[in-house]
């Protein structure tokens, strides 16, 4: 199966909005590495923090789906949370997709015996083929069966339990008719991304209906949502002083060293920190089809044109791709 580029870069912003290129990061503060399917999984969390120590303090691993194949233990479905797979220094947390509550109730068991302290339900998800079962942002529309789903599940594990969600499916209502189910339920964090589902990652992040929401929320508040750069990271600080927690997911893959430089860890050469995460990649095994994943995003901070953009995604070998980004990342 060829590889498809999938182009989602960030929307150009005109804002009047100054804020200063310095350190509003505190130590209260937390860096949470998003879950990009296909991309974020153990090979690439392991060899981001050998190449960014101390710049992501946790990572909410992509989802592991209850529809896809039998939910009983087996290395194949659950190689990405396995112990021994995850070196990494930062927290790791599982997430899992669907609307069965007792495939929630398993992954759950399974990820607390493998000695996991939280799960993450994701019902933030906007991709159609995953709304149209009624999972991901699907489930948002009926907040009811989110409850009795969160009344099952609550009901019956023994670890931390948090959810993924948007504004809404197609109307900010359904966040409205969430936000007491929520607050009446053990419920450890709450991600929010400032969009609506059926907006996918097209308009703007809708930050004034993010601080209505938080400030009703009585649970912790994850923000994500377009941190592109320092300044944007500054911008919502700012905006959001309250707010400790902070997931960053195409930003992050855009540029490799946003979170460090987020957090002040500066480094001379960003070119060759990223030719460093492309190395480190190839030595864990990473297969070309993945590793044209990654540069389909690593490619927005390097401003090639598209010659040779489609040079680079036309090579057949895992050799032929690393010799020329080798011969041309300086360019």
């Amino acid at each position: 199966m060829g590889f498809e580029i999938n182009f989602l870069g960030p929307k150009v912003k005109v804002e009047n909005t100054f804020v200063l290129n310095t350190k509003l990061w505190t130590a209260d503060d937390k860096l949470i590495m998003a879950p990009m399917h296909a991309i974020t999984n153990y090979v690439f969390r392991n060899s981001f923090d050998k190449v960014f120590p101390e710049a992501i303090d946790k990572a909410i691993t992509p989802f592991i789906s209850l529809t896809h194949g039998n939910l009983t233990f087996n290395k194949r479905k659950y190689s990405d949370i396995l112990i021994e797979n995850n070196t990494s220094s930062f927290d790791i947390i599982p997430q899992v997709l669907g609307n069965d509550p007792k495939g929630i109730i398993d992954l759950c068991e399974i990820s607390s015996q493998l000695g996991y302290r939280e799960v993450n339900w994701n019902i933030g998800c906007p991709q159609d083929r995953i709304m149209n079962k009624d999972r991901g942002a699907g489930l948002l529309r009926d907040t009811d069966r989110i409850e009795k789903i969160l009344s099952e599940v609550l009901d019956n594990i023994d670890i931390n339990f948090s959810i993924k969600i948007r504004l809404g499916k197609s109307s900010k209502e359904d966040i409205s008719r969430l936000i007491p189910i929520i607050n009446q339920y053990p419920i450890s964090n709450v991600i929010i991304h400032p969009r609506l589902a059926i907006d996918k990652y097209e308009k703007e992040v809708d930050l004034d209906s993010f601080e209505e929401s938080a400030k009703l929320i009585n649970k912790r508040i994850i923000y994500n949502g377009d941190i592109f750069s320092k300044e944007d990271f500054n911008k919502l600080k700012l905006r959001f002083p309250n707010i400790n927690d902070w997931m960053i997911g195409r930003g992050l893959l855009f540029n490799p060293c946003l979170a460090s430089e987020i957090k002040s860890i500066n480094y001379i050469d960003k070119k060759e920190r990223l030719l460093a995460l492309h190395s480190e990649l190839i030595r864990e095994g990473v297969s070309l089809n993945k590793l044209k994943g990654c540069w389909s995003y690593f490619l927005f901070g390097l401003n090639w044109q598209e010659d040779k953009t489609k040079i680079l995604f036309n090579c057949k070998t895992i050799e032929d791709f690393d010799k020329f980004v080798g011969d041309n990342i300086y360019d």
